[in-house]
């Protein structure tokens, strides 16, 4: 622009030179250099673009998810043992020993595997029709499975377990098996075999002969010895076998007086008033202990929907999954190099010399070994927490197996256990799919024994969950409740409850208290569910939730949205 000014001006002057003579040229010539001087382009104004951190978006977050849940269930299908049950793992070079409890839990996979498209519905009927004709013929202990089996359906022995029916096993797989019943409803001959296979194991399996003449159930019965042991009780991962002996048809069920002095302790099981790092923990050991206490009783149950005299059972696996993760973070040793991507402790394998021992990890009996398993498998309780290790683990090959991922990991080390066990890998499928869908959620706890068991131990009909944000478990460091986008759904989730129905407002502010959204639904009575999305979020900062009833009560909630 310069440039062209000042050819216009030197144009202008030799015009006018030859009017004004020398010196009156000479006074234009400085009279322009000094506007000259003084002109500038016009400022282009700054433009900034933020560009939002797309890390954890349903496009990012989605096809890792569904590779890897995949991945996991064909242990299951790929790698399962052709009589269709599950290896107890995938390194054993024992005859191709299968397992009860994890093929209870492989059943449960094999659902997801034919909602999910990765096999269709007949290939899984018919698997299952497989596994439950082996299951008919097998050995059992006055109707009771043994822990493993060799594929022509003989007991084998599991430690001193010789000829002896495993009860806590047998109750992972009723579950499994009364979830099939509750998906393959249609009349044709192998989903009718199925359900009329269920029933005869429904109706055989004696219960109550495994609580002798004791105050509790008996994990383990020899046979050959005709002796009971192991009584157990509460709090571990074996709740489901109590509800089941519950509701077990007469004369092979348990009464109210077993579960209450077995399970319960009466009523000793419960410690209401301890909480670890900030979070509530009426039920378990001091940190919670292994993760799988929260996992496989869980796989059906549903424990948004439980909850007793003293405690909420969502709120009761929530916290100690919290736990779990703050121990790891903030309290374990620096040396083991946990981080956010890396923690998440429970039963498994060593991972690292000189013991490669199988040990119940938790924050009370810790080495320094992860287990996958751990955090996955919690994915309902801490969505954007388990992301975080999926997609670390994605990329970290140490950790993967040939289906899905290894038993065990070390960080400190760089070492791993690269066998898969059949009790780590179904859990991390179903409980996955529980978290997207709730699809074994829903299909277990619409069964008429499994309602009935729940009843008989005391659970309500439904929670008495208090007016706001019933689900939201704030991170007791951070103080945030940290949400990200459903992976299908591509909205932001959150559960609130209203005393009332009617309109229920909603308003997100940012941190400066700048409105970011402002929003009026028709709530029901009860439970509902708060949907949103907005280009205004911008992920991975800190937003207030403020919910407004018809009643006119407010319910803040400080987020942090991914």
């Amino acid at each position: 622009m310069k440039n062209s000014f000042l050819h216009h001006v030197l144009k202008f002057k030799s015009s006018l030179s030859s009017l004004l003579g020398v010196g009156g040229s000479l006074w234009l010539v400085l009279s322009f250099i000094f506007i000259l001087s003084t002109c500038k382009e016009p400022e282009v104004p700054t433009v900034v673009v933020i560009k939002n951190d797309e890390t954890y978006s349903p496009a990012k977050v989605r096809p890792v998810l569904e590779e890897w849940q995949h991945k996991t269930f064909n242990y299951f299908w790929d790698g399962a043992s052709p009589c269709g049950l599950a290896l107890e793992g995938n390194d054993r070079n024992d005859g191709g020993v299968v397992t009860i409890g994890g093929s209870g839990f492989g059943l449960m996979a094999i659902i997801v595997g034919s909602e999910r498209g990765w096999i269709t519905r007949t290939q899984a009927a018919e698997r299952t029709q497989k596994i439950v004709r082996f299951l008919g013929q097998a050995e059992r202990f006055k109707g009771v499975w043994s822990h493993w089996y060799t594929p022509d359906g003989l007991s084998t022995p599991f430690g001193d377990q010789v000829k002896a029916g495993d009860l806590v096993e047998t109750s992972f797989m009723i579950a499994g098996l009364l979830t099939s019943s509750e998906y393959y409803t249609a009349n044709s001959t192998v989903e009718t075999e199925i359900r009329d296979s269920v029933a005869s194991f429904w109706n055989t399996i004696n219960w109550k002969f495994y609580a002798g003449t004791g105050t509790g159930l008996n994990w383990i019965w020899y046979s050959q010895e005709n002796r009971l042991a192991f009584q157990f009780g509460g709090w571990n991962e074996a709740w489901i076998c109590y509800i089941m002996a519950l509701a077990a048809p007469s004369p092979h069920n348990i009464s109210s007086d077993i579960y209450t002095q077995g399970w319960l302790n009466n009523n000793g099981i419960y410690n209401i008033n301890r909480s670890d790092y900030g979070y509530l923990l009426p039920l378990g050991e001091d940190k919670g202990g292994p993760l799988f206490f929260a996992h496989y009783s869980f796989l059906g149950l549903d424990p948004r929907k439980i909850e007793d005299q003293y405690v909420n059972y969502w709120k009761q696996n929530v916290a100690h999954t919290m736990i779990n993760r703050n121990y790891c973070l903030v309290e374990a040793p620096a040396t083991y190099k946990y981080d956010e991507n890396n923690w998440g402790l429970t039963a498994c394998s060593g991972a690292k010399l000189p013991a490669w021992n199988y040990l119940a990890r938790s924050p009370l009996n810790d080495d320094g070994v992860i287990a996958p398993t751990a955090a996955l498998s919690s994915y309902p309780y801490t969505p954007f927490y388990s992301t975080q290790v999926l997609l670390q683990l994605a990329k970290n090959i140490l950790a993967q197996g040939t289906y899905g991922f290894a038993d065990a990991y070390c960080p400190q080390t760089s070492t791993s256990e690269k066998k898969e066990l059949a009790i780590d890998e179904g859990p991390i499928v179903v409980m996955m799919e529980n978290y997207r869908s709730g699809l074994i959620w829903n299909l277990m706890m619409k069964n008429e024994h499994v309602k009935a068991g729940l009843l008989l131990a005391g659970v309500k009909v439904q929670p008495d969950y208090q007016e706001g944000f019933n689900l939201a478990v704030t991170n007791t460091v951070t103080h945030e409740f940290d949400m990200m986008r459903h992976p299908d759904r591509e909205v932001f989730e959150l559960n609130y409850i209203v005393s009332s129905a009617g309109n229920t407002t909603f308003k997100i502010t940012n941190s400066s208290n700048v409105l970011i959204m402002d929003t009026i639904l028709n709530a029901t009575s009860g439970e509902n569910t708060f949907a949103f999305k907005s280009s205004k979020i911008l992920n991975g900062k800190q937003y207030t939730i403020k919910m407004k009833t018809p009643n006119g009560r407010e319910y803040p909630l400080i987020v942090r949205l991914r």
